[in-house]
């Protein structure tokens, strides 16, 4: 109820704005509607800096991954080939995240409307835990990471301008990502790169 409340803020607040002005849109803020499923929240602000171009910045935090009881225990079968831990097996995922892009909108519109294509950069930190009670009833953590993550990536979206204030914002991409592991429990770090997969749909209000 809370997440479908809060959007409902963002696009009523979008309407009472269009009722007072039509002027041109420089200016947005959006959050990214996967939040509302996956419980990490973004949040964006995009400036329109020539005709054809923006740059975009954000900030994210949230809860990726919060499981226990049947769902930890399948998590705990994956990672470490059993569950048998005991009992109340829980893992938790959390962290934030900072980005920033500039912007080519290829459409014959005005930025910001239309086709674009988006070269950036992203910034994850996250933390990792599964914790489980043990036989004495204490709890035990197993495992407990810290991930430090640069994602350079490319994305390509179409930004629709509805009732000349409401932004909506489908967008996907590929990227390279660069990434350490911490291992708080044995103190070893390890590096490694892998390929992303990166999209959203951004919806919010134009000013």
């Amino acid at each position: 109820m809370r997440k479908l409340t809060l959007l409902l803020i963002v696009l009523v607040t979008s309407i009472n704005l269009n009722a007072q002005s039509d002027s041109e849109i420089n200016n947005s803020i959006r959050i990214n509607a996967l939040g509302l499923v996956t419980g990490f929240y973004e949040f964006q602000y995009e400036r329109v800096i020539s005709e054809k171009g923006a740059i975009k910045i954000g900030f994210g935090t949230g809860t990726l991954r919060d499981v226990s009881g049947s769902d930890a225990d399948d998590d705990f079968e994956d990672a470490f080939g059993t569950n048998s831990f005991n009992n109340n097996n829980q893992r938790v995922v959390e962290g934030f995240t900072l980005n920033a892009e500039y912007r080519y909108f290829f459409s014959h519109l005005k930025a910001p409307k239309g086709l674009y294509v988006s070269p950036g950069i992203q910034y994850l930190k996250l933390n990792e835990k599964y914790t489980y009670t043990d036989s004495n009833n204490q709890l035990s953590t197993l495992v407990d990471n810290d991930y430090s993550i640069f994602n350079i990536r490319g994305l390509f979206g179409y930004q629709f301008i509805i009732a000349k204030r409401i932004i909506l914002n489908p967008y996907l991409g590929a990227g390279i990502a660069l990434g350490s592991v911490d291992e708080n429990n044995s103190r070893a770090d390890a590096f490694g790169t892998g390929f992303s997969i990166n999209g959203g749909i951004d919806i919010g209000i134009g000013f």
